[in-house]
């Protein structure tokens, strides 16, 4: 990760900067601190010295490239920098056994390595070049750390901000936690082999679309009797199955279509209803069955229609039309019965058979004669160039 360490260009991002003591700079006339006392060990000065005016005074013990100063208004300076014939030092080091610090306000202004920190480079996996950089600011702890904010707001700024835990990552919130990244052009991204939502509510405002993919099932479960799943757009919507598609309702199903409504089976298609079942067409039906089966069928017919038995009195089935009714067929013929062939009726091409009952009446036209009976006994028979009638008694009036 590329470093930069640049002094802030905003003063209001330190708490402020360090007053320079009384003295340090070109003081008015009247105004310079007197030296009370200098005293030279090697290349070090110590000197102390007091302001006439009010009486304060202040002690610096310096070589030119460092000093510690205690001034004439309570301040302790310590002032470091890197010798000229050495390439390190200039650092200021502490080593205690333990730190206490208690302070009204603490600024710390970072301005960063020389050279950006960089040490080195070297090829990553890729082939690309990562460069090796040294942290302007740098904090290792051994064991816990704890930072508390008491009755204000913690903040934390920088181009890219990384929180690396090796074990779990907390976050937690007295309220509300909020996530924003670019206003509308971020994107967050979420990683890992299980997300787990505890919520009461989960809300979405999207302003854009939502994408899903994924390998796994989907499965949604509502265990409130009283609870509901609405969806409402006023656009399209799409579904794709490969597989099985099931929907189980125990209470009412609803289809309202304000356009056209379409169903495309490429095998087998069934109704199974317990109640009662209604259409009404405003316009007009048509049903075209052509009877080409492609799945293996025991019915042998291509329209069949069971009926069962009605209300005594009236019809188990009845056709009312407020016109004329009409059926043809190409080929074959009609044949109606009645009580499992107690009476029938049989219209062909070439002939024309009705049997009212068993050994009653019956009535025969076909290509060679026209028969007319009642029973076994009573007969009449017409042909081209024959009539004979055949009865056990004939009356003439």
């Amino acid at each position: 990760m590329s470093v930069t360490n640049k002094p802030p260009s905003d003063p209001s991002v330190t708490q402020g900067t360090i007053s320079k003591p009384q003295g340090d700079a070109i003081p008015p006339f009247g105004s310079a601190p007197v030296p009370d006392y200098s005293y030279i060990f090697g290349n070090f000065t110590l000197t102390s010295y007091t302001f006439e005016e009010d009486g304060s005074s202040g002690i610096a013990l310096y070589d030119g490239k460092t000093a510690f100063h205690i001034d004439n208004v309570g301040n302790m300076i310590f002032t470091t920098g890197q010798p000229s014939q050495s390439g390190c030092g200039g650092k200021m080091v502490m080593n205690s056994e333990a730190t206490i610090e208690k302070t009204g306000s603490i600024s710390i202004e970072v301005t960063g390595r020389a050279n950006d920190g960089e040490i080195g480079k070297e090829k990553n996996s890729t082939g690309g070049i990562d460069e090796k950089k040294l942290p302007a600011y740098s904090l290792k702890v051994y064991g816990d750390v704890l930072i508390e904010c008491i009755g204000g707001e913690a903040v934390i700024k920088g181009d890219n901000i990384t929180l690396n835990a090796s074990g779990t990552l907390n976050l937690n919130s007295g309220k509300d936690i909020n996530i924003s990244a670019g206003g509308e052009g971020g994107r967050i991204n979420v990683a890992g082999g299980t997300f787990a939502l505890n919520t009461a509510f989960f809300e979405k405002n999207l302003s854009g679309g939502e994408y899903s993919k994924g390998a796994g099932e989907v499965s949604i479960e509502q265990y409130n009797s009283n609870a509901s799943t609405s969806i409402s757009t006023p656009g399209n919507v799409n579904y794709s199955v490969n597989g099985d598609y099931e929907v189980g309702v125990t209470g009412d199903y609803k289809q309202i279509v304000n356009g056209n409504y379409s169903l495309a089976v490429d095998k087998d298609y069934g109704h199974a209803v317990k109640g009662n079942y209604s259409e009404k067409i405003e316009g007009k039906q048509k049903t075209v069955i052509d009877g080409k089966s492609i799945n293996q069928s025991t019915q042998k017919e291509n329209y069949l229609m069971e009926i069962g038995a009605g209300i005594k009195g009236t019809p188990a089935f009845k056709v009312s039309s407020g016109s004329d009714v009409e059926m043809a067929t190409t080929t074959g013929g009609f044949k109606f019965e009645v009580a499992k062939q107690v009476s029938t009726m049989t219209l062909t091409e070439k002939e024309f058979k009705v049997n009212v009952g068993k050994e009653l009446g019956a009535i025969e036209l076909t290509e060679s004669q026209a028969l007319f009976s009642y029973g076994k006994t009573s007969k009449i028979t017409l042909q081209a160039a024959k009539i004979s009638v055949e009865a056990t008694a004939i009356y003439l009036n």
